[in-house]
């Protein structure tokens, strides 16, 4: 049993690295149980399809991406400043891997399918996140007070994730690998992120 589970994760592994690297349409189940060591019949047998194996490795991703709301939710900190936080975390999430920017746009907003599945799943769902709902009860309260105009906490939610996600795409060149001076990607960075702040929250005001 425990031999099938460490078979199971390292496919897991494997197709994320080979996704993040060539894309969901440049790997094949084959390439994938070559890397792993097993034959390709045992990826069918545990995710049955390359698609369910797409989800199956980038659902937890995407949960952490809704989940990154929370955090600055429970911060001291008037609406507007924790927008600024949501942001900041995005920015150093993106960051971190600098593969999931542009994996994103061209495996997730391209395909309609799976950016609507996205949607539902995660931001429309009775079962959404605990952390999406509490940043729509929150959006829903500064209506009602007059400190933003009307607007719906999921395009709120897209906007800032769409803002964050194209300032990786239209990054200096050599950006995503690592061959711009850390000091020019850190200042980068950092206007871009200061940036959006600003046209997000300038964009809220009534």
């Amino acid at each position: 049993m425990e031999r099938n589970q460490n078979i199971e994760k390292r496919i897991l592994w494997v197709a994320e690295r080979l996704f993040l690297e060539k894309g969901f349409s440049g790997t094949s189940t084959t390439e994938i149980a070559k890397a792993v060591g097993c034959n390709q019949t045992l990826i069918h047998y545990y995710f049955r399809t390359k698609e369910k194996l797409f989800w199956d490795v980038f659902a937890p991703k995407m949960e952490q991406v809704v989940e990154y709301l929370d955090a600055p939710l429970d911060e001291e900190k008037d609406f507007l400043k924790k927008l600024g936080n949501i942001i900041e975390f995005y920015f150093g999430m993106l960051e971190l891997d600098e593969r999931l920017a542009p994996f994103i746009v061209n495996e997730l907003i391209m395909h309609p399918s799976r950016w609507d599945m996205f949607r539902r799943r995660f931001l429309r769902s009775e079962s959404r996140s605990s952390a999406f709902n509490r940043f729509e009860a929150m959006v829903k309260e500064e209506i009602d007070k007059g400190t933003i105009r009307n607007v719906e906490a999921i395009d709120l939610v897209l906007d800032i994730m769409s803002l964050t996600i194209s300032s990786f795409i239209v990054a200096p060149l050599g950006f995503a690998k690592g061959e711009c001076d850390s000091d020019e990607r850190r200042a980068y960075l950092t206007g871009r992120m200061e940036d959006i702040k600003a046209l997000v929250i300038n964009g809220l005001r009534p």
